[in-house]
Order: C-alpha cells, then structure tokens, then sequence
C-alpha cells in the first residue's frame, strides 16, 4: 500500500484540511441554501398574511371586533417578519458577494504570482554581460564590413574611372 493511499485513508478518518478555493465554494453554497430557505419562508408568510387580512375581513363583516384587533396584531407582526427576511437575505447576498470578490482577487493574485514567476526565469536567462559583450562583437562585425564595403566601392569607382580614361 502506497503512502498516499495510507494518508487518503486517514483523511477520511480524520478530515483533510480543505483548500481556501474548496472553503469559499462550501461557504458559497451554504449562503445561497440560505438565501433560497429565506425566500421559502417569506413566500410561507407573505402566503399567511393574505391569509389573515382574509380573516379579518370576514371577522370584521360578522362584527368580530375583538378578533379583528388580536389578527390585525398578528398581521403587523407577520409584515415585520417579512420585513426581517427580506434585510436578512440582503445581507447574506452581500456576503455571497464579498465571498466572490474574494475568489475574483484570488485568481488575480495567483495570476500575478505566475507572471512574476515568469519575468524571474526570463530574467535569470538575460544574461546582460554576455549581450553587451554580442553587442559589441555585433558593431565590430558590422564595422567591419561597412569598411570592406567602402573599400570594395572605393576600388569599383576607381576601376571605372580608369576605363573612363581610357575610353576618351
């Protein structure tokens, strides 16, 4: 049995240490579970409040006043609830949303992190002195030839004017 194998098997006894990319996605999942049960139950409430300002007209018809004052309690504490469920779910989305910039910064410094190791190994290969020591054999070179090339035209414009001569 391999040693991963050993340490696979421990993890599951014991739990492996989640990766803070894994911890972000669970700790997204939870918020938005908890954003869908919010909106669950203050569909359930808004459902119960229609329910009781049914009831208390019909209770107001039949001249129940009493009961129309305990209901007209209950509505004002349903649309409070309602009200509550709506900010808690505000909030949880506004978690939900500095958990995904959290991921977003994230990626963009691991990004950064490849590029500047990128730049390090293209630095390390820039060797400067041997490129100024190519650069300078390169102008040698070049200077070298641009001599031959004028001594060639210089040898070029005075055969030609020997025959020039010698053609008058």
């Amino acid at each position: 049995m391999s040693m991963s194998k050993k340490y696979f098997k421990m993890d599951f006894l014991f739990g492996r240490k989640m990766s803070p990319e894994e911890m972000l996605r669970k700790n997204q999942r939870a918020l938005t579970k908890a954003m869908r049960d919010l909106d669950r139950e203050r569909a359930k409430m808004e459902q119960q409040e229609k329910k009781i300002i049914a009831d208390i007209k019909k209770m107001a018809k039949m001249g129940q006043m009493d009961a129309v004052k305990v209901m007209a309690k209950d509505l004002v504490r349903t649309r409070r609830y309602v009200k509550k469920f709506i900010m808690m779910r505000a909030q949880i989305q506004a978690v939900s949303l500095k958990i995904t910039t959290l991921k977003s910064q994230n990626a963009m410094a691991q990004a950064m992190k490849g590029v500047t190791k990128a730049m390090m190994n293209m630095n390390k290969q820039l060797q400067l002195p041997q490129i100024q020591h190519i650069m300078q054999e390169f102008e040698k070179q070049t200077e070298i030839m641009n001599m031959k090339e004028e001594m060639m035209n210089d040898v070029i414009d005075d055969a030609m004017e020997g025959e020039d001569d010698e053609d008058e």
